[in-house]
């Protein structure tokens, strides 16, 4: 991000916690409602294409809002 925002370049890292998607092969088994949705994820990376060209957002980090107790 640092070599290439003098040319205009925008560079984020979207790190999101617990994602409800089948990624791992196997469709879960328990209540997933309390993760976040591979559109909560989309939903960010357009607000941050969004984004003025004045402000940039080098790193996201996403959580679900109330995780599942343990």
């Amino acid at each position: 991000m640092l070599e290439v925002r003098h040319q205009g370049v925008k560079v984020t890292t979207v790190a999101p916690g617990s994602v409800d998607t089948a990624f791992a092969g196997s469709p879960r088994s328990t209540d997933t409602s309390w993760m976040l949705t591979a559109e909560d994820v989309a939903q960010t990376v357009v607000d941050l294409l969004r984004m003025r060209d004045g402000a940039h957002s080098s790193r996201v980090e996403m959580r679900p809002a109330r995780p599942q107790a343990r």
